[in-house]
Parts: structure tokens; sequence; C-alpha cells
């Protein structure tokens, strides 16, 4: 009969580093093709399970065991053949120059299915720790959920896949409150959708209240350089106050020859326009 193949018995190795009290723990529950260490912490037996080389961990890799209840806190893991876990890329493709199981060193491509977008690397290689570097990527969609038309407005959009912009708009009389534009990105959009507000009395009337208070302002300012003006001339407040009523009757006068003018002139027009011949008279003058 031949003899059983050596790599074919499950390998099962124990390292107690203290086996003086180990004998008052429940024994650790034994997992093939692993290396067992057993170690103490914080009053507790604490047991590490390491897959040897080409099998890789499924499970939790550290178990505690309480010294009263002797009882394992979680079930034991398994190693399972491969040195990495199998790659598994949902909606995806990926390609390997090996086949199962996977061993240490190697690399794997990654591509995602039409309309889905890879998140992470296109590649990843099977490290001697027994994990995958870059992490597995995954394929999330690439279309952005449908947006609803803001109520008194609407939008403009193409569609909703990635990379698409939607432009937002209010109906008259309403205001936009949030970004105007969106733009879906890897399966989400860049903000909330905005909403319309109708335009209150009191923001219509904003702008007209700004711009009185700007009129004052000026107002203010021109006060002021003429005073400051005054000042650095020498003249007194009293002074410019005489100054400027001089100037006013000077005006008035003017206005009152300019007005009187003026009524001279349209009499004048309208005496013209009294003895004028109307165009549509028809005048002889054959007997001349």
């Amino acid at each position: 009969m031949d003899q059983m193949k050596p790599w074919l018995v499950p390998c099962i190795v124990i390292v107690w580093l203290f086996p003086a009290s180990v004998d008052h723990c429940l024994n650790p529950p034994p997992v093939n093709y692993s290396i067992l260490v057993v170690t103490t912490a914080e009053e507790r037996f604490l047991v590490t399970y390491i897959c040897i080389r080409g099998y890789h961990l499924v499970g939790k890799k550290e178990l505690f065991c309480n010294k009263t209840s002797l009882e394992w806190d979680s079930p034991a893991p398994t190693c399972r053949l491969g040195h990495c876990p199998n790659p598994v890329l949902v909606n995806g493709q990926l390609n390997s120059s090996k086949l199962e199981p996977v061993s240490e060193e190697e690399v794997v491509t990654f591509k995602c299915d039409t309309d889905y977008i890879l998140k992470g690397s296109n590649w990843s290689q099977c490290q001697k720790d027994h994990t995958w570097i870059p992490p597995l990527p995954i394929c999330i969609t690439g279309q952005c959920k449908s947006l609803k038309r803001p109520k008194h407005g609407h939008f403009k959009a193409r569609d909703f896949n990635s990379g698409s912009n939607i432009t937002f708009y209010c109906d008259v009389g309403y205001q936009l409150i949030g970004a105007q534009s969106l733009q879906c990105m890897d399966g989400k959009w860049s903000d909330e959708p905005p909403i319309c507000e109708e335009i209150s009395e009191a923001t219509t009337e904003a702008p007209v209240e700004a711009e009185k208070e700007s009129e004052r302002n000026n107002i203010c300012e021109t006060v002021q350089r003429l005073m400051r003006c005054q000042k650095e001339r020498g003249k007194t407040l009293e002074e410019l106050k005489y100054s400027l009523e001089i100037k006013k009757l000077k005006l008035e006068e003017i206005k009152t020859i300019m007005s009187t003018e003026i009524k001279t002139v349209q009499v004048e027009d309208r005496m013209v326009a009294s003895h004028a011949i109307p165009f549509h008279m028809k005048i002889d003058f054959s007997g001349l």
C-alpha cells in the first residue's frame, strides 16, 4: 500500500508559551494547515492562528478564553487553499496570469462592466501576509439617481450618467436657494438639489432701501468734502452759509429772467402763427 503523501496530511502546529496556565483553560480549537500561538493578555488566554504558506485565513484570527467561563469567544477559523483569498469583483471582470489557488506575489487586474465605474485600483498583488495590496476594488454604478422637478421650477439635463450636468431654474416670482448646477460624479450628485422660494416683499424692497442708503451716504460725503474744502480756504461755517445764500439768489434771478424770455418767445410765436396763411387755401395771383 502506498504511503500517504506528506502534503496531503493536515498540519497542526501548536506553540505553548504558557504550559502551566493552559491546564486551567479549554484546549484551543484545532485548525488544519495553521500555526497556533497561545499567550496571555489581561488575565485571559489569547490564541492566534497563522495559516501556513499557500493557505489563507477565513474567520477571526484571534480567540480569547476566559479563565472563569473556560469558553472561547468565537468559533475557530479555517485555513483555505490559496495564499490570499480569491479576488471577487461584482459587476466586473478580473484577469490573472495564474489559475486558482492564488499564490504569493500573484498580480490580478480588474475591469468593470458597461455603465459601471471602478472604485479603487485596477490591479492588486497577493502579499506575504495573505492580504491584497492595493485593496481589492469594487464596481459602482455610474448613473446618479433621478431628480424630481423642483416645485415652482424646472431643470435641464441631458441624462443622469457620470459626468453629466443638471441646471435648475425657478418660475417668475421665485428665487433659487442652493446650487444652480449639479454634476453626477461616480454615481453621486455634487450637491443637494436646490429649491425655489417665493420672493417676499422684504426681499424686493431690500435693493431699493440699499439704493436710498447709498444716496444718503453720497450726500453726506459731498457735504463733508465741501466743509473740508472751505476749512482749508480759511472760511467759517457762517461765511460758507452766506456764500451759498448769495449764489442761491443769483440762481433765482437768472431763473426769473429766463422764464420771462421764454414767455415772450411763446407770445411772439402765437402771433406769427395767427397771421400765417394756411397751406390748404388757394390764392389766385393771375390778376396781379
